[in-house]
């Protein structure tokens, strides 16, 4: 398995884990970090190849990511919630 195989099965995989964890409403902050995940996964691809456009539009999807985890996630227990 090549690393950009691997890079596009991470993001591919986590990307419908994250898009099914929040359409089902399971738990939005799990969705968000198989986002995260997704992301990064995207990123590495796209650098690799040098498709800019999507890395550009991961650089932009990984900050809507980490919104993701801070809402749902972290600004629970730093905030005492």
């Amino acid at each position: 398995m090549t690393r950009s195989f691997a890079a596009q099965a991470v993001g591919s995989i986590f990307g419908i884990a994250g898009a099914a964890l929040i359409a089902a409403a399971l738990h939005p902050g799990l969705g968000f970090v198989a986002f995260l995940v997704s992301n990064v996964g995207w990123l590495a691809f796209s650098a690799w190849h040098g498709h800019w456009g999507l890395f550009a539009q991961q650089l932009v999807y990984l900050a809507t990511s980490v919104l993701g985890v801070w809402t749902w996630l972290l600004r629970p227990v730093v905030m005492g919630a």
